[in-house]
Formats: C-alpha cells, sequence, structure tokens
C-alpha cells in the first residue's frame, strides 16, 4: 500500500483580518492564477521540445526503458515533478507531494507514422493536442513524448524528439530548459537501456517557496491607487480618468482580436513554427547591437511591421505587446532555478508604414525597448505580477475576464540561447522549440522563442481558435502571412552589409531575458 501524500504549502494564502484589513502571509499569488486559470479551462499545458541525437550505444530512442534512468534524475533534482495540486477550485490551493511515482503516467510513446518529412511538419503536427491534454488531478502534472525520428541525411545517428509538456502551475519557461539540462547530462551517464521498473520512491524534498512574495515584491501606495480606483469606479467614468484595471493601456484604436472568450470543451491550441537558421541569427545579433538593442527588442519592431502588413485596417492605429520577464537575476536565483520567476512588461507600439524597411525611428524604439527591459527585470518594487496580491478573489477576477476586450496585442516570450552539447560527447540537443497553448484570457498572437547554441533559432506562433477575430478559415493564412514578413525582415538584416561578429550563444543572465508568463 503507498504512503499517502505529504502536505507541502498552500500556492499562497490571503485573508481578512476584521473587518477592512487584508492580511498577506509570506507566500505569492502568481501560482494561484495559474491553478485558478488552468483549472477553469483555460489553458493547459507548457510545451519544451528537443531534437536529441544519441551516438552512444546505450540509447534505443523507440524503447521507453531508454528514458527511466534520465527521468528518475530530474525527479530527483527538481522537486516540482513531484507534486500534485489540490483544491485548484477553490481561493485556498496547495501542493502535496507523491510518495511515488508510475512512469508510465509520464511518458508516452508516438509511433514512427506520426512523423512527418521534415522536424517542422512533425512538431507543427504533434503540438497542438500535446498543448491541449488537461492533466489528471491524482498525479504530478508532467508528461514527457517521445517521437523517433530518422537520421540526418548522411548519418547513422539516431534521433528523437523528446517533448516535455508540464502545467505552468509547477514552472514556467525556464523550467523546461532545466529539464532538458538534467535529462541531457543523464543520457551521457547512461549505463542500460533494459530497466525494468518504471516506479519511482519519491525523496519528499521540500517544495521551495514562491518568488513574487510581499516581501519580494513590494507595491507602492501610488503603483497600487490607480488599478484599484478603476476596478472600483463605473467602468465609463475610469475611462474618463484614464485609469485602467490592467497593466497594459489599450484605446480604441489598438488591435486585440476577439473579445475573450470560453466554450468549455472547446479549447483549440493553433500553432506555427518558423525557423531561423544559425547565420541569420548571428547577423541579426550583429545588426542589433550596432543600433544599441538586443534581439528581443529588434523582434517586437519586426513583429510591428508584420501586423501593419496583415491587418489593413487603417482604424488600427497602434499594437500593444506583453513581454514575459526572467526575474531570477533580480534575486540571485540560478539561471536554471525551477519555479515561476516572472513578471510582465507592457509597451505600446504605433503602427508603421510597412513598405519599408526599419526605419531609424524603429531602431529607436528598439534600442529604447531593450533598456526598458532591462530595467524591468532586475526592478523589485511595483512589477506589475505583483498587483495580484490584491485581488480578493483570483478566480473571479479570472472568470470575470470573459467578454472582455484583451489587455495586449500579442505577446513575446523568448528563452534566449540553450547550450545543447551536455557534459559529454554521447548526446546533443540539436534544436528545440517552445509552445504554448490557446490561452484563453491572454493576447490574441504568442511568439514563443528559443534558440540551440550555434544552431537555428525557433518561433512558434500560438493562438486560441477563434481569437483573432477573422474568419476561422482565414486565419492560417493570416499566422503565415506574419511568419513571411519575419522570415524576409530577417534575411533582410542578414543582407546587410558587414563583417559577421562571434556568436558564443548569450547568457541567461542577460537583461532581456524573458519567457511565458500568460
Amino acid at each position: 500500500m503507498s504512503e499517502k501524500n505529504a502536505f507541502q504549502r498552500f500556492a499562497s494564502e490571503q485573508y481578512f483580518s476584521g473587518d477592512r484589513t487584508l492580511e498577506l502571509t509570506g507566500t505569492g499569488p502568481n501560482e494561484r492564477r495559474t491553478i485558478s486559470r488552468e483549472d477553469l479551462g483555460f489553458y493547459n499545458a507548457v510545451v519544451v521540445s528537443a531534437v536529441y541525437e544519441f551516438a552512444g550505444e546505450n540509447i534505443d530512442v523507440k524503447s521507453v526503458h531508454s528514458f527511466v534512468q534520465p527521468l528518475n534524475r530530474c525527479i530527483e533534482e527538481h522537486p516540482h515533478l513531484t507534486v500534485v495540486i489540490k483544491d485548484a477550485h477553490t481561493e485556498k490551493p496547495y501542493y502535496e507531494s507523491v510518495s511515488n511515482i508510475n512512469l508510465a503516467d509520464h511518458v508516452f510513446m508516438l509511433g514512427d507514422d506520426e512523423a512527418r518529412d521534415d522536424d517542422t511538419a512533425t512538431l507543427e503536427k504533434i503540438l497542438p493536442p500535446i498543448l491541449d491534454q488537461p492533466w489528471p488531478p491524482s498525479v504530478p502534472p508532467w508528461r514527457i513524448v517521445v517521437l523517433s525520428l530518422p537520421p540526418q541525411r548522411g548519418t547513422k545517428i539516431p534521433r528523437c524528439l523528446i517533448a516535455f509538456a508540464f502545467s505552468h502551475t509547477i514552472g514556467d519557461g525556464i523550467a523546461g530548459l532545466a529539464f532538458h539540462r538534467t535529462f541531457l547530462d543523464a543520457c551521457q551517464l547512461q549505463t542500460t537501456t533494459n530497466e525494468e521498473t518504471f516506479m519511482f520512491t519519491v525523496p519528499r524534498p521540500t517544495l521551495p517557496a514562491p518568488f513574487d512574495t510581499p516581501q519580494t515584491l513590494p507595491i507602492s501606495w501610488s503603483f497600487l491607487l490607480g488599478p484599484l480606483i478603476a476596478v472600483l469606479l463605473p467602468k465609463f467614468i475610469a475611462n474618463f480618468l484614464g485609469l485602467h484595471a490592467a497593466a497594459s493601456t489599450v484605446d480604441a484604436g489598438t488591435w486585440t482580436g476577439s473579445p475573450i472568450f470560453f466554450n468549455p470543451g472547446s479549447l483549440y491550441s493553433k500553432i506555427r513554427l518558423l525557423e531561423i537558421e544559425g547565420p541569420l541569427v548571428k547577423k541579426a545579433l550583429q545588426v542589433s547591437r550596432t543600433h544599441d538593442a538586443k534581439l528581443t527588442g529588434t523582434i517586437h519592431q519586426l513583429i510591428v511591421r508584420a501586423l501593419s502588413k496583415a491587418l489593413p485596417d487603417r482604424n488600427i492605429t497602434n499594437f500593444v505587446s506583453g513581454t514575459a520577464i526572467n526575474m531570477r537575476g533580480s534575486v540571485g536565483a540560478p539561471n536554471y532555478e525551477w519555479g515561476l520567476y516572472v513578471s510582465g512588461y507592457y509597451e505600446a507600439h504605433p503602427r508603421v508604414d510597412a513598405a519599408t524597411g526599419l526605419t531609424d525611428a524603429m531602431w529607436a524604439a528598439a534600442s529604447s525597448m531593450t533598456k526598458n527591459l532591462a530595467e524591468c527585470a532586475v526592478t523589485l518594487q511595483d512589477q506589475a505580477i505583483g498587483l495580484l496580491r490584491y485581488a480578493p478573489s483570483i478566480r473571479n477576477w479570472t472568470l470575470g475576464k470573459i467578454g472582455d476586450q484583451r489587455d495586449s496585442s500579442y505577446e513575446v516570450s523568448n528563452l534566449l540561447v540553450f547550450d545543447g552539447s551536455g557534459e559529454g560527447k554521447r548526446s546533443r540537443i540539436t534544436k528545440m522549440v517552445f509552445a504554448q497553448p490557446g490561452n484563453t484570457p491572454s493576447a490574441p498572437l504568442v511568439f514563443n522563442l528559443v534558440s540551440v547554441k550555434g544552431g537555428s533559432m525557433m518561433c512558434a506562433v500560438s493562438w486560441q481558435e477563434g481569437a483573432l477575430g477573422i474568419p476561422l478559415e482565414q486565419e492560417t493564412a493570416f499566422v503565415d502571412e506574419i511568419i513571411l514578413s519575419l522570415r524576409a525582415d530577417f534575411e533582410g538584416l542578414g543582407n546587410i552589409p558587414g563583417e559577421p561578429v562571434c556568436f558564443d550563444g548569450g547568457s541567461l543572465n542577460e537583461a532581456d531575458a524573458v519567457f511565458g508568463l500568460k
């Protein structure tokens, strides 16, 4: 008989003392936001996928036994993989750690018939159902989906795709990189492929405290007052006074797709992928640096150009972006620390004349945004995510978004660069894809990016079917037009004269490190 689950901690706590005073304990509300959103069916799995090459003799990519030892090591090193969520439907959800994990509940092998002619087509086919699969309540919310891939042309090195899918309630996008870092290192040490047992006894570690506590992210009265008054006043008065309950600022000319909607049982994620080869990425980095910008700031301008082309309606005068910010550096956390170390940064972008290239004004905007992202990533006071603790009911706040205008036009989440070489030479990661599902209360479009050192940058553009505010049958063509524009602009940057710079893969401590928040 298995042991009972062990209580770890509440996701967050807040309660009223007496009649009016809101007391806040030392835990953070962002976990409750992700738990409520998922329990309501508004969001399912984050997926960080990697293409592995196994040059050693101890990995059979078609045998589930090959992945037992690496998964055991991941479970040992990352306590978040051992927890389940209890009372997710209430205002006081909490985490319990399980006593045993049956890997049969977490490893899914796809048949060879799922593979397509190229890796991108394969990923576009298999990712949507992985993104949209809900989590059973009694099993820790993560899984890997494995698909063997044909060797690269001219080689016999075995390859497979490992899609690590996990609940946003237990980690952010960097957690996906942490998983693959541990998994890859464990593959280098693999000693056998005939492991028989799928049962793993959990070591019962303590779940780390959350990041977004009141002590870590203090909120000033001046920062709180605007959103608080906007909630209390009638909406037409708040609009007249220029007060906004959300962290972003949209107006009548902002494109935000359709109003927020949700039909139970019909949340469908759509996804298109764009691969930017290593040489183009290197050149884009070089050109960005000559304009005092980093690549994330430049990509925002390319997206604004693409949207300006794809949306001919001249009544659309601006776009509002949401960028998810990696806050690990602000508190001295390690690069691959597991958790929800996130906040968000919003910025408005005027519509541009897409008939011209990147103008001086757009490069100035890319440089300015780079500085703003850098400042946001090291500032602990008055972060937007800290405002969540003042919502009396995060669940009701989430539900109350249905029917509202979205708070942004698009979102960018960039995991930057992953070193796929591993500790040894037997195994390596050659390509990665970071993707999020259709997100009911989020922006209509989400751009998820990740690069492999020395290789390509993959951009996954995802959306909730019906969220773009155009006929469903036109959605894919609309997103394809945006992807073609991004591709052409990267090629245009690559054609700018100049010597290429040495690209060392960057650092996850870079101030514009960003990842999935919404």
